[in-house]
């Protein structure tokens, strides 16, 4: 009788060893700084928008009457969860201190971050449902509290921790965003998804516009550090995995108990079907 040897199946993503850490590292680092090079570029050459020149103002002002109080808590709300951007980035570069690839994502996702709440205060002020003092004052409110990793999830704060949140965090945006993309245009009384009209200009209607174009950004945002988490999984597949299982445990959006109208958000999302 002989024996037949069986392979062990190899998983396509994982690289076993014998490697050292060391050498694992290595490699995470040469693959991460090729993600960085491609992120960096198709922010600046595909992405490369401004809330001032290129958002439909004008039609906010046009259709501003027709959006429910529920809609303009919620743009006000994320209004204050996108302006704790310089925390979220403090907190980013103070945890890869060291790793200049990774601080550099921090300061090109963080650029790329701040016009979000810049957009959220013209869809606010140009669809005249906040006055310029209103948004003052309740930006005042937002800074006077600080989001820190550490404290609202403690174990997290390493490299692959902020890979991994961030990785969750932009999906779960992407899709409040659509969300409340969809709830507009309801308002407006157009229907869920573009019109011929709007696709053939490229640029949806008024604050849907707006959305749809911040929206691209969030899930473009998702797909860069899943490709990190991913980097990661490949050569250091259990501790990724167990960062992951950690993050999608204990998820939740950040900086939510700290904008100004909490409980306003809570309850209108309550009465969202």
């Amino acid at each position: 009788m002989t024996t037949t040897m069986i392979s062990p199946i190899e998983h396509p993503n994982f690289l076993p060893g014998p490697w050292t850490r060391a050498a694992r590292e290595e490699a995470i680092a040469r693959e991460v700084r090729d993600a960085y090079i491609e992120y960096f570029r198709k922010a600046v050459k595909t992405r490369n928008w401004f809330p001032w020149d290129d958002l439909p103002l004008q039609e906010m002002a046009e259709r501003g009457h027709l959006l429910s109080e529920d809609t303009i808590t919620l743009i006000e709300s994320f209004l204050g969860i996108e302006d704790y951007v310089g925390d979220y980035v403090e907190q980013g570069i103070n945890i890869v201190r060291g790793d200049r690839t990774r601080r550099n994502i921090q300061l090109v996702w963080g650029m790329e971050e701040a016009k979000h709440a810049e957009s959220w205060e013209l869809v606010l002020l140009h669809s005249k449902v906040r006055t310029q003092k209103q948004i003052n004052e309740y930006r005042e409110k937002v800074g006077q509290h600080r989001w820190t990793m550490g404290e609202n999830h403690p174990g997290w704060d390493t490299p692959l921790g902020v890979s991994v949140y961030a990785m969750v965090q932009e999906r779960a945006t992407y899709f409040n965003y659509d969300e409340l993309r969809k709830r507009i245009r309801a308002d407006y009384g157009l229907p869920e998804q573009a019109t011929p009209e709007e696709r053939a200009r490229g640029k949806q209607i008024g604050a849907a516009g707006a959305f749809k174009i911040v929206s691209t950004d969030e899930i473009a945002h998702h797909a860069m550090f899943l490709r990190l988490v991913d980097i990661n999984k490949k050569y250091m597949p259990e501790e990724t995995l167990d960062m992951i299982f950690r993050v999608l445990n204990g998820f939740n959006m950040p900086a939510l108990y700290l904008i100004p109208n909490e409980s306003a958000m809570k309850e209108a999302l309550m009465r969202t079907k």
